[in-house]
């Protein structure tokens, strides 16, 4: 009693300071934004420290005990919307307090376990001076909870709040294990918790737990989706749903109902999901960008373009690329939401990450005209020195440099631009070409992924990829010194092409087999296979049927999947009177491969999954084919009437 008596004069100018401080800083987030109110928000933040310090310089006191929970409970809301990077100290702090509050009531605690002191703590329910400090022991446990949950440690926060429940002698919902039910317990408490609400808070107790109890939930519910259990996740995000929390928040909530409706093979479900995420805050991104994968998942390719054109515009708008300090919430949903996973799932994608994607997905939709518009677009960022703000962005699969500049050759090529083509690519060839060594050995081990690397051979495939783009970009040279009717410039950019694949000499551990070969070199035999055809069209042009008929059937050769080089070479077979051959190649073609080839021809439109976009079917167009004419011929020949 004589410390308390000892330190009432004190008590008194700390109150009247601390009020002092709290109406600084709602002063600021109502007049304020940007840097102009965190500036202010953190003098707010290092008075109410300093206060504090005054505060437990003296030995804790009964009556002193709830002005030190309030400071340190206004101290730590700034903190987490100041700084993300002070959880140590934040516990240290919380820690500290309840050994004082403990001293202070005569029963003092050992260790520093926060769960085991929180215990401690709530036994006091009986004790005489229990009313008095409840409210600031309440703004305490916000902090604590806020805290827990930030570094995902769930299962602190459930039995923080189960003892919570204990104390005040609520009875516990039938399934106390789900940190859901145990918040459904404090629901009901909310009109009790705002009539105690203890006076001088930057951000009262009240809607602080409204909002740490959404963001629970949301985080209850992406520790399900990471175990795979959809079901569970989408039953808490529903749970969550209808309690009160902010529209962009609410907005993020519809959007995880969707992804968990688009997990369990219901994507029109996940689609209102994201409709309705969108009605609610149009800056929610995420919902926008979702839309687009369901959208390509279910082939409406004209919706997605759609989509990725108001998902540009929006990433575009200065409102999301500056982001203005928001003077009406003190904590948003993006202090406490800290899991890893739900940063990726949530993160809003780069400009350039979704330029590019529409710009690909415009080639590959025919409209060729805006897919050449997007393209350039995208070149001109890189010429003025935006390439290091696109890489580091991981929110969207973006190419490296080289294929951009490949994936718009291709673009230009189809808008018949045959001169600029030219010119893309002699760019990528001028960076890549000095780094393509005299002779590359890649050797590709057994059982190994299709898309796999090779462990510690970064600088080898370093190598390989400069091969590939190099000589990717001599082959669109080609085909478009092909359209311009320049065969001798044609020629020669085939036959470059030719000579650096070559560079290149694959060894295998054990038997060649379809998935155990590497993406890149798979990339490398496709395009040595198309390089071939291309140069053998130019023989044919060129009236050299026995150069043209090598070239194809070292096309079918290396990679007999391109049915290019396959249909040429059975074409000049039939041509020269050698139908015998002709047929046995047809013949043995569909005995490996177990299809007609047209069946084939036709199956490789769709290969986007396993090749780069720029080398794709780009021989389309060099020459109309028949493969019914020709499978016609075959069959006729085969079976005579």
């Amino acid at each position: 009693m004589d410390r308390d008596t000892g330190s009432q004069g004190c008590l008194e100018i700390w109150t009247a300071e601390h009020y002092s401080i709290v109406r600084k800083c709602k002063a600021a987030c109502r007049t304020q934004k940007g840097t102009q109110q965190k500036e202010a928000l953190k003098q707010c933040h290092s008075e109410l420290r300093k206060l504090l310090q005054k505060i437990q310089g003296l030995p804790p006191a009964v009556s002193s005990v709830p002005l030190e929970l309030s400071v340190l409970y206004n101290a730590s809301v700034l903190n987490l919307r100041l700084s993300a990077n002070t959880r140590e100290e934040d516990q240290a702090g919380i820690t500290q307090a309840l050994l004082r509050a403990l001293e202070a009531a005569g029963r003092p605690g050992t260790g520093s376990d926060p769960l085991q002191l929180w215990r401690l703590v709530l036994q006091l329910l009986n004790w005489e001076h229990w009313e008095q400090w409840e409210p600031s022991l309440t703004q305490l446990a916000c902090v604590q909870w806020a805290h827990w949950l930030c570094t995902c440690q769930l299962h602190c926060v459930r039995e923080l709040l189960l003892w919570l429940a204990e104390a005040r002698g609520w009875s516990l919902p039938a399934c106390p294990g789900s940190p859901l039910d145990v918040q459904s317990v404090l629901v009901e408490e909310s009109q009790s918790w705002e009539s105690r609400a203890a006076p001088g808070e930057v951000l009262s107790a009240a809607q602080f737990r409204e909002l740490l109890h959404t963001c629970t939930a949301i985080t209850r519910g992406v520790e399900w989706m990471e175990a795979g259990q959809y079901q569970e996740a989408l039953g808490g995000f529903q749970q969550a749903a209808v309690l009160p929390s902010p529209r962009p928040l609410h907005a993020q909530l519809l959007t995880l109902t969707g992804l968990c409706f688009l997990k369990l093979g219901k994507p029109q479900s996940g689609l209102q999901c994201y409709r309705q995420a969108l009605e609610m805050d149009f800056g929610c991104l995420c919902a926008l960008y979702q839309s687009c994968v369901v959208y390509r998942q279910l082939g409406e390719a004209d919706a997605e373009i759609e989509a990725l054109g108001l998902l540009y515009t929006a990433v575009m708008s200065p409102a999301h690329r500056d982001p203005a300090c928001d003077s009406a919430a003190l904590i948003g949903p993006e202090s406490l939401l800290q899991s890893p996973t739900l940063i990726c799932l949530l993160r809003k994608p780069h400009p350039s990450c979704v330029k590019h994607c529409l710009a690909q997905r415009s080639l590959q939709s025919g409209r060729t005209a805006e897919a050449v518009e997007h393209y350039l677009d995208l070149l001109a960022l890189f010429q003025e020195g935006a390439s290091q703000r696109v890489i580091v962005d991981n929110s969207l699969a973006f190419p490296r440099i080289p294929e951009l500049y490949l994936e718009a050759a291709v673009s230009l090529l189809k808008a018949r631009r045959y001169q600029d083509a030219i010119t893309v690519c002699e760019e990528v060839v001028s960076k890549t070409g000095a780094l393509v060594p005299e002779r590359l050995t890649i050797e590709c081990p057994p059982n190994t992924e299709r898309d796999g690397l090779w462990a510690g051979e970064s600088e080898k495939r370093e190598s390989l990829n400069c091969v590939l783009w190099t000589a990717a970009a001599c082959f669109l040279q080609g085909q478009a010194f092909t359209q311009l009717k320049e065969g001798k410039e044609s020629l020669s950019h085939y036959s470059r092409c030719i000579n650096l694949l070559v560079k290149v000499h694959v060894t295998y551990s054990e038997r060649r087999g379809g998935d155990s070969e590497k993406s890149g070199v798979r990339s490398l035999q496709r395009l040595k296979s198309l390089a071939f055809t291309g140069r053998g069209l130019c023989f044919l042009e060129r009236a050299q049927d026995r150069e043209a008929l090598h070239s194809f059937q070292l096309s079918v050769q290396t990679d007999p999947g391109v049915v290019e080089g396959l249909y040429w070479l059975l074409e000049l077979l039939w041509r020269l009177g050698r139908r015998e051959e002709a047929l046995s190649c047809w013949r043995r073609f569909q005995s490996c491969t177990g299809r007609s080839a047209e069946e084939a021809a036709a199956a490789g439109q769709d290969l986007q999954g396993d090749y780069p976009l720029y080398l794709l079917s780009p021989l389309q167009g060099d020459a109309p084919r028949d493969w019914e004419g020709l499978s016609r011929r075959m069959l006729e020949e085969c079976c005579p009437l």
